[in-house]
């Protein structure tokens, strides 16, 4: 019984692609599958070939394949793209104003013509429901209910009003019908693929969905975010939040502006952040360093997509890794984390908030274009069901007003912090003593810089996980959303009878002490990371002096594949 299904829908952008791979994933989310809709986009407001991947399956985590069952193109530029990567019994759908011959020719068994502009005009008057047809289509297909696609539409478009809604859930009936009509149900699919029951508790998020929700459970108060890809969609949920959450949420008119902003909000005593994509952290290296400098708490999050500089804008990549490990100039301390899916964004977001609040320094949050954009199923996220709490760190107790000092030099190196209008004070970005006052002479430099540092001495908490048991023939090491390609090559060697571990780096910096064990007791160690110079691997290097055995890198700005590890390991069985 085929385990694992994949549709592929593509056209040009103003086609709706994007919110019809979105509609499809909540309607088979809700219906109890694992879902995963990856989105592909050109960096172009209209025209090219954009792209919602939906894989999903009764297994619990899921990575999109590029092995399609069902193809829709709403253009010959996606069909001619993509038809190729139909497996043998898919089927390809054409929109019948798109011309196939060329297609017809090269792959076997062609193309399927379906009007799908046509019943949009006849159904409601308007070419633009030609995505809803094709999900009526695409369900049809599958042989689902057709309830419960009509129901996620009423979701989704409710706010538009009920003629948006109800024209669209008719254009959906229409692409239901003809697909039983045509016999196109359930042809060489695998009819009991899809026995399952509907599972009500299940929802789909994306990677920014999840980042949002833990900025705002954190209570953050001052969001300051210039729209960038792959972050754009934080600013826009934050600001729809701002009646709700009482969020400061500013749109600045650069990234200096904006992390200055955030640090001057943090510095009044309000949690403050930051989102943007390497291009524009770049220019907010500066205040960066004042953060620290300042001992000023302040969460990034930073979205990874190609470069150097503008890159390709709308594609993935995890090239900004030793990039933030040592950006600033100088040296203070600061922590990332690089979470590996949704429920790991939403913690550790939430959990960076409270970092930069009881040590006092930056904390990234290392996203990048695949998990921000892409949405998974799962849970529903809360903090309470999670049992995470606000922490505040030291702050000036009721008192101690008197010959305050801010960066009083205290054993754990962390000062009591005061906000403004609890005493006198000063905040200084020079270096400076425990008073705040700039100073020139070198053991005051020497000893407030050793305070410095001292925050982290002895912060304890893990930044891996270990998948698998420690003594293992292979160790996979990765960072971020690589996570879950790798555990589905685990288990594609333990069919091979290969025993394999997993150890993955959500908090690569500081660099996590209890890697090293792991490292040492491997027999062979694989990184897999999307860049071209393996940055986890050289950290690695860097902080324990171990080799890694075989990197597996892209760079093409794609996540990987299922399937797409197994194919260039070195490994024997």
């Amino acid at each position: 019984m085929k385990k694992t299904f994949s549709v592929k829908i593509a056209g040009p952008a103003g086609y709706g692609i994007m919110g019809a791979g979105r509609i499809l994933g909540e309607a088979l989310s809700s219906l109890g599958f694992s879902v995963v809709v990856y989105p592909e986009y050109p960096s172009q407001i209209r025209g090219g070939d954009n792209v919602s991947l939906v894989t999903f399956s009764l297994k619990k985590k899921l990575v999109p394949s590029l092995k399609t069952d069902i193809l829709v193109a709403f253009s010959r530029e996606s069909l001619l793209l993509h038809y190729n990567e139909v497996v043998k019994d898919g089927l390809l759908l054409v929109d019948e104003v798109v011309a196939i011959e060329k297609v017809v020719a090269i792959r076997k068994g062609g193309a399927i013509k379906i009007p799908l502009t046509q019943i949009a005009q006849r159904t409601i008057g308007d070419s633009l429901a030609r995505n809803t047809v094709a999900l009526g289509l695409i369900f049809g297909i599958l042989g689902l209910p057709a309830k419960v696609l009509a129901e996620e539409i009423k979701e989704t478009f409710l706010k538009k009003g009920k003629k948006v809604y109800l024209d669209n859930q008719a254009a959906a009936r229409q692409g239901y019908q003809l697909a039983i009509k045509a016999g196109l149900k359930k042809k060489n699919l695998g009819a009991n693929f899809f026995k399952t029951q509907k599972n009500s508790n299940s929802f789909l998020f994306s990677g920014n969905d999840a980042i949002s929700q833990g900025i705002i459970d954190a209570q953050c108060g001052y969001a300051a975010i210039y729209p960038m890809t792959p972050i754009n969609s934080i600013l826009t949920t934050l600001a729809a939040s701002q009646k709700k959450t009482g969020m400061i949420v500013f749109r600045p008119e650069d990234e200096i502006a904006g992390i200055n902003s955030a640090i001057g909000a943090s510095f009044a005593g309000r949690r403050a952040m930051v989102a943007t994509s390497g291009g524009g952290f770049c220019l907010m290296a500066e205040g960066f360093g004042m953060a620290g400098a300042a001992e000023t708490p302040l969460v990034v999050v930073e979205g990874m997509r190609t470069g150097p500089s503008t890159g390709m804008a709308t594609w993935t990549s995890q090239e900004d890794l030793l990039f933030l490990v040592n950006v600033g100039n100088g040296e203070f301390p600061r922590i990332i984390f690089a979470p590996g899916d949704p429920e790991e964004a939403y913690q550790l977001t939430f959990r960076a908030f409270n970092l930069a609040d009881i040590y006092q320094l930056p904390v990234i949050v290392l996203t990048d274009k695949y998990l921000s954009e892409s949405a998974f199923s799962g849970a529903n996220l809360g903090f309470r069901s999670l049992g995470l709490k606000i922490e505040r760190g030291k702050n000036m107790g009721d008192g101690e007003e008197k010959d305050y000092k801010r960066y009083e030099d205290t054993a754990d190196g962390i000062s009591p912090r005061a906000i403004p209008g609890q005493t006198v004070f000063l905040t200084n970005s020079y270096v400076h003593n425990e008073k705040g006052f700039s100073i020139e002479d070198g053991r005051t430099r020497v000893k407030m810089k050793q305070k410095l540092f001292e925050k982290l001495e002895n912060f304890k908490e893990p930044g891996t996980k270990l998948y698998g048991s420690l003594k293992s023939d292979v160790t996979f090491i990765s960072f971020g959303s690589t996570k879950h390609i790798v555990l589905a090559a685990m288990e594609g060697l333990r069919r091979r009878g290969i025993k394999a571990n997993f150890l993955h780096f959500f908090r690569p910096w500081p660099f996590p002490k209890e890697a090293k064990k792991v490292l040492q007791e491997a027999e062979k160690i694989i990184s897999v990371e999307n860049n071209s110079t393996g940055q986890l691997a050289r950290l690695i290097k860097m902080e324990t002096g171990i080799e890694i055995n075989q990197q597996i890198l892209k760079d093409d700005g794609r996540p990987f594949f299922e399937g797409e590890i197994e194919g260039k390991l070195k490994v024997q069985s």
